[in-house]
């Protein structure tokens, strides 16, 4: 169906990066072709070039917008700061995580793979507006634990790469490969979350 009309009002570029997104849940970045894109959105070839110079640029908006999504999904389904423990807060932000990943995995990986992001300012301020998200989130639960303030990126990122490790093992398949297969299920793995805190306890700060 086309979108001219789209186009016409000045909403190409979000047209395109929308267009993109819902490919991307039936194919791989890899074989995104910007004139089949053209083409199911209505518009030229030419016309697309008009807002991104490259199909490399294109997929930077596009990871960018998923990001955007995952904040989006965050402040609409997390409890408010202070309406729980900021460490269960903390895991049920691991959850929606998940959730997030596991329900556009073709997008997922994008946001984490398409190249450097320094080439791209718009990704990579989406990605570190992201991690902000969760390190006032992680830093919430450091300090709930009676924890110097010093210990809140560790704590982030011992999050994040828990609930991203294990995202990507699950797709790969490399998890149900493993003997008696994936005992690990989506659900459990931010109950994880808090061991980082806990660790840091007894850690000494350098």
């Amino acid at each position: 169906m086309s979108n001219n009309s789209n186009y016409h009002h000045g909403n190409l570029r979000d047209t395109l990066v929308a267009a993109t997104i819902a490919q991307l849940a039936q194919q791989s970045d890899a074989s995104l072709s910007l004139r089949e894109l053209a083409r199911t959105v209505g518009v030229s070839v030419a016309a697309v070039y008009r807002h991104f110079p490259s199909k490399e640029a294109l997929l930077a908006d596009v990871a960018a917008a998923g990001f955007a999504s995952l904040i989006a999904k965050w402040e609409a389904q997390l409890p408010p700061p202070g309406s729980l423990p900021a460490d269960q807060r903390f895991q049920l932000l691991g959850q929606q995580y998940i959730e997030f990943a596991l329900a556009a995995p073709a997008h997922y990986r994008l946001m984490f793979e398409h190249q450097d992001v320094r080439q791209f300012p718009v990704l990579q301020e989406a990605a570190q507006a992201c991690f902000q998200y969760v390190l006032q989130t992680a830093g919430a639960a450091v300090r709930e634990a009676g924890l110097d303030a010093r210990w809140d990126k560790a704590a982030a990122s011992a999050g994040w790469a828990l609930g991203h490790g294990y995202v990507m093992l699950l797709l790969s398949g490399r998890l149900a490969m493993a003997d008696g297969g994936d005992d690990l299920s989506p659900a459990m793995v931010p109950r994880f979350f808090q061991l980082p805190v806990e660790a840091l306890t007894s850690a000494p700060l350098s």
